[in-house]
């Protein structure tokens, strides 16, 4: 099974997996959640005011709608040991730059509370 990180520094290289799906908020269907997909990117300081959430991170994703809540965050993934550290889990996704596409995954920030 994977293990477990926390405390891991902002910056950080996360695998991101999960079954994504739904739509991005124009309208079109990326993913149909019944393949799991990855994606790769950097952990940074997120906000979500309406979340009323203390500490949270995101990465830069396209995995679009309801199908990618849950996903999982896995820092050291090996894909040889398929083996990782479950860093994070996708609890909203978000349209940063206003092109009406997902780009970004949220997590909760793993810290020694978690």
């Amino acid at each position: 099974g994977q293990g477990l990180a926390y405390n891991q520094k902002i910056g950080t290289g996360i695998f991101e997996f999960g079954y994504p799906s739904g739509s991005h908020p124009d309208g079109n269907y990326a993913f149909s959640g019944k393949t799991q997909k990855w994606a790769y990117g950097k952990t940074f300081k997120a906000a979500a005011p309406s979340m009323k959430a203390e500490e949270l991170v995101g990465i830069k994703s396209s995995f679009t709608g309801e199908g990618s809540i849950g996903s999982a965050w896995l820092y050291r993934y090996s894909n040889t040991k398929r083996l990782g550290y479950l860093n994070g889990v996708t609890i909203a996704v978000s349209d940063t730059d206003g092109n009406n596409r997902i780009d970004t995954n949220v997590s909760p920030y793993f810290d020694g509370e978690t």
